[in-house]
Formats: structure tokens, sequence, C-alpha cells
């Protein structure tokens, strides 16, 4: 049973969640679908040729968050001699940072790419 005398807070059922905005920006137009296409045939290439310059694709593809993944003591090169589990663990944790880090990033080109067309359509007008 609800306290009657706590006010309740107002729902806004027009209003979308912040996550909800986030990837709508994210994915709404075609500079930040573009960006999340490169990002995600980037992936694959990591894991094809580790050895490769092109394999740190990804992670310069995603800076400037991900470079705070820097300072924490997650990732493949710090469990390196623990062995399998914690290894596949520090990768999931590494890759789930950098796919935050391209959600981020492409919604920052999608409100950039919002941002420039309001501009042009304000000139225009």
């Amino acid at each position: 049973m609800p306290d009657a005398t706590r006010p309740r807070r107002p729902r806004h059922p027009h209003r979308p969640s912040r996550l909800r905005r986030l990837l709508g920006l994210a994915t709404d137009n075609w500079p930040a679908r573009g960006y999340l296409v490169v990002f995600g045939a980037s992936v694959p290439v990591m894991f094809l040729a580790p050895d490769s310059p092109v394999a740190m694709l990804p992670l310069l593809l995603t800076e400037p968050l991900s470079l705070a993944g820097m300072v924490l003591p997650v990732g493949p090169g710090s469990v390196e001699d623990a062995g399998g589990p914690a290894l596949v663990a520090a990768s999931v944790a590494m890759g789930g940072w950098l796919l935050v880090c391209a959600v981020v990033n492409a919604a920052v080109v999608g409100a950039l790419a919002h941002h420039v067309r309001d501009t042009r359509a304000a000139g225009h007008a």
C-alpha cells in the first residue's frame, strides 16, 4: 500500500528514458550509424590479426573514453599469467567497456550531426 503522505513523482509518458535517448542519438542518422559500422567491422580484425597495427583500431575509434580503461586493472594484459577463466573474464569486461565507449561516441557523432543539420536549416530559413 503506497504511503499517502509521500508525494509521487510525476511520470512523463511522452519523454523517453536517458538510455533510450542515448541509443536514439547513436542510431538515428547516417554519420552515427556509419561510425558504429566501422567500429563493428574493426572488432573482428582485432581477433583475426592481433599482432598487426590494425588490431588497435577499436581502441583508437573509441577514444577518449576508452583511455579511461587504461587506469582500471581490467583487460587481457592484467591477467596474462592467470590463465583461462580470468583471461576470458578480463576480455569480456574490456569488450563491454569498448562497446559502451562506442555507443557513447556514436551518440556524440549523432548529436553533432543533428546540430549541423539544425544550424543549416536555420540559416536557410
